[in-house]
């Protein structure tokens, strides 16, 4: 499945929808239109609702009648329409900005849905929090289940949300550098010091505001933010640093993103195969005491 890698940060494809469309319109995305909370278009929400609805049960009848739940779930999100909902007060944002999609989230909504038992839930866990799915899936196979515009704003969110997220750590670590290095000067620019500031030439709370404008969001606590609303403005950050800087600048950018995400990456492996090797090496005499395993380590 999409990952980027520092084998990729040579050349950057950036699988933009944006870039993809054309006089006749938005290009498709897999997902029915992004209705929201306009009323006049409830009936059209509630169309979406029981589709979910009916999608659920027929993935619950595929576990019932032993379709290995990974591949059920798969038929279930590349059939899946709506783009948005609210379940017992928590909002789930599957489409971001009409672009990106978060395909995990929509795992995790699929998952919960399941009755209790038909699960294995160190698989899940092992998907939902590590990414680690319990089959392998090449590039072109994770294509062929999602479908190829479901594909494609699967790379949206990967490249515009955790690519971009992934940049202002990189940033954060380099301005780190810079202040405790004799490169830093107290002198310099306010702006230019903070990670906002470096990358996207204005500080977090004038974005911020910028992009409640844009998105009519003037309603929105000014003292905090939703996961929900910080992906879609993170992503609205990533279209504004494309639309406003040079080429050579944006590709500069995103290869330290990519290049961060895959060193974080490279943790979590790591981390991943530390705990199986621990799990499966038997205990010792000192591992016991008093006749109780403790950890060790």
């Amino acid at each position: 499945m999409a990952e980027a890698t520092a084998d990729q940060a040579g050349e950057i494809p950036f699988p933009h929808l944006a870039d993809r469309q054309g006089s006749e319109g938005s290009v498709e995305t897999g997902f029915a239109p992004d209705y929201g909370v306009d009323e006049e278009h409830v009936a059209g929400a509630e169309l979406m609702e029981f589709g979910a609805e009916a999608l659920l049960a027929q993935f619950h009848a595929q576990l019932h009648a032993g379709t290995p739940w990974f591949e059920a779930m798969l038929d279930c999100i590349r059939e899946w329409e709506s783009p948005r909902e609210t379940i017992d007060g928590r909002e789930y944002v599957y489409l971001i900005e009409h672009e990106a999609f978060d395909w995990l989230l929509l795992a995790e909504r699929i998952c919960d849905s399941a009755p209790p038992g038909l699960l294995p839930l160190h698989e899940v866990e092992a998907l939902l929090v590590d990414e680690s799915p319990p089959v392998p899936l090449s590039e072109v196979e994770f294509q062929e289940r999602l479908g190829t515009a479901k594909y494609w704003a699967h790379l949206n969110f990967l490249y515009g949300v955790r690519v971009e997220q992934a940049l202002h750590l990189a940033m954060e670590r380099i301005l780190q550098k810079e202040r405790s290095g004799l490169s830093f000067s107290h002198a310099r620019d306010e702006l230019d010091g903070d990670v906002f500031g470096r990358i996207y030439g204005a500080r977090q709370r004038d974005l911020l505001r910028e992009f409640r404008a844009a998105g009519d969001r003037s309603d929105a606590d000014p003292e905090r933010i939703e996961h929900s609303e910080w992906q879609a403005f993170t992503y609205w950050l990533f279209r504004r640093r494309l639309e406003r800087q040079d080429p050579a600048r944006v590709a500069s950018d995103t290869r330290q993103g990519m290049e961060m995400l895959y060193e974080l990456e490279a943790a979590k492996q790591r981390r991943q195969r530390r705990r199986a090797a621990e799990a499966e090496r038997p205990p010792n005499e000192s591992d016991v005491i008093d006749g109780v395993l403790v950890a060790v380590g």
